[in-house]
Parts: C-alpha cells; structure tokens; sequence
C-alpha cells in the first residue's frame, strides 16, 4: 500500500528545512564566500528552481538561516528553564544551554558567517538587517523577562559580554583549536561572568 502523498504545505516546508540546514553546514564548513546557492541546492539535494522559488536570492536563504537558529535557541533555552526557580538558578541553565547551542549543530557558526559577510555584502546586509533588529528585540524582551530581577541597564552589557565570548569560541572552533581546552576555557569565562549576572540581581 502507497504510503499517503504529502500536501503541497508540507513539501515546501521539508524542502525549505533542507535548504536552510544544508546552508548552515556549508557556512560552517567552508565559510560564505564559498557557499553558493548551487552548493546549497546540491547539498540540500533538491534543484536549484525548486529552492529558488523559496529562496531567490542567497541573502533570503541567510535571513532564513538566522530565523532558523533563532527558533532552535528559544526552544532550548525554554527546555533549560523548565526546572528551574530562582534567578540564579535560570543563570546556570542559560550558561549550560549556551554551551550547547555552540556545539551542537553546525548554526552558531553559520550565523557568525553571516553577520561577518554583512560587512561587505550590501545585499545581505539589506535583507538581514530587518530580520536581525526582530530577533535581538525579541530575544532581550524575552530574556528580560526570564531574569526579571537585572534590570535592562546592568542586563544588555552583561548580554554582550556573553556574545562576544561566544562568538570568540566559535572562532576558536573553526581554528581547530582542542574542543577540551575550549570547554575548560568557557568554564573559565562562565566562572567569572556569572559574578557578574549574581551582582547584577543584588543591586
């Protein structure tokens, strides 16, 4: 028996998905000057008229990458706080799902790709930016209100800090470097912030 024909919805969904994750592991591997939508489209394993009726442009496939990653961070940051109470017990499970969204999936460092090409990309940069502005202003207001007890003032440096850490690991990883002497450098680095978060809360 012939196993029941998706809809129409459906299909441009799965190849949209397809897309967008064959685009991230191409930014991670290789970097986005040498990611091409036929790279892409070949590593989606779909056509390039079937992905480009989704996506005509690489720079919508990059919007679509950010949208991407954005939703995985959300999702794993409401599983990290399901069990948790207390502000600084929020804290930690944002420290440990952080770690996670860095190693696991090749996103992170696709979005790092992105926001770096930006700078020389006028097209991306045109079409990223709308879709950048709406996911840091969701994500603050968000956070924000996860960790009620920072107040917006003392919150958005600590934020960037924790960012621009990140973003250096990403490098790291890209370079090569030892994921073990990563992993004791983040501890390091959390160890040290989390002061931060913890004086934040009591000021």
């Amino acid at each position: 028996m012939k196993a029941p024909r998706r809809k129409q919805s459906e299909r441009s969904a799965h190849t949209q998905r397809r897309v967008v994750q064959a685009a991230a592991c191409l930014l991670q591997s290789q970097g986005y000057a040498a990611t091409t939508v036929q790279g892409i489209a070949r590593h989606a394993g779909v056509s390039l008229g079937a992905m480009q009726h989704h996506f005509p442009t690489k720079a919508q496939v990059m919007a679509a990458v950010l949208r991407h990653y954005a939703l995985k961070r959300v999702r794993l940051y409401r599983h990290a706080l399901q069990h948790t109470t207390t502000s600084p017990q929020k804290i930690d499970a944002l420290f440990k799902a952080l770690w996670t969204l860095l190693c696991q999936g090749p996103e992170f460092m696709a979005t790092v790709e992105i926001e770096l090409a930006r700078r020389s990309d006028t097209e991306l940069a045109a079409v990223t930016a709308p879709v950048l502005a709406r996911i840091d202003t969701f994500m603050n207001r968000w956070l924000a209100t996860q960790i009620a007890d920072i107040t917006p003032d003392k919150f958005m440096p600590l934020r960037v800090l924790t960012n621009t850490m990140l973003r250096g690991l990403a490098v790291e990883f890209a370079r090569g470097t030892d994921k073990h002497i990563l992993e004791q450098a983040y501890a390091m680095w959390v160890s040290l912030l989390r002061v931060e978060y913890i004086k934040a809360l009591n000021t």
